[in-house]
């Protein structure tokens, strides 16, 4: 009986390709734009590390977050690597003089986002010009 190199095969061929999905997905997962984000800097100027700024992105599109000072809430139309921001509401509190600045300098930002990428484990959001104007880390 001559041997069956096909029944041999396939199966290794199978295995191969699941093996390879379940990287695919988990990569998919890992560096998607979707999740809970953390500001490490705005228009180029490191984050102060005692205020945060947090940028959260449902995959319905709804987002949410801290500014620094106010929580917000909105939406955002993602198509491929361009964004648009839909106009988000927010608290109006009071807070001291660093997390009101950060929180100013957020809202500013995300305003002009335009498109976004993944680079190193980082989401870079870019302006029309292709300015960096906020560097998160996923949280």
């Amino acid at each position: 009986m001559p041997f069956n190199f096909t029944k041999l095969i396939q199966p290794a061929a199978l295995s191969a390709g699941l093996l390879l999905a379940s990287f695919g997905a988990t990569q998919a997962a890992e560096t998607g734009i979707y999740g809970n984000w953390v500001a490490e800097r705005i228009q180029g100027q490191k984050v102060s590390a005692k205020v945060q700024s947090t940028l959260d992105i449902a995959k319905d599109g709804n987002i949410t977050g801290n500014a620094g000072c106010n929580q917000y809430m909105g939406g955002m139309e993602i198509k491929g690597e361009t964004i648009k921001v839909q106009p988000a509401g927010s608290t109006r509190m009071a807070c001291p003089p660093a997390q009101m600045q950060q929180d100013s300098k957020f809202h500013a930002a995300l305003g002009t986002v335009t498109s976004w990428k993944i680079s190193k484990g980082k989401l870079i959001l870019t302006d029309a010009k292709k300015r960096e104007v906020l560097r998160l880390k996923r949280v």
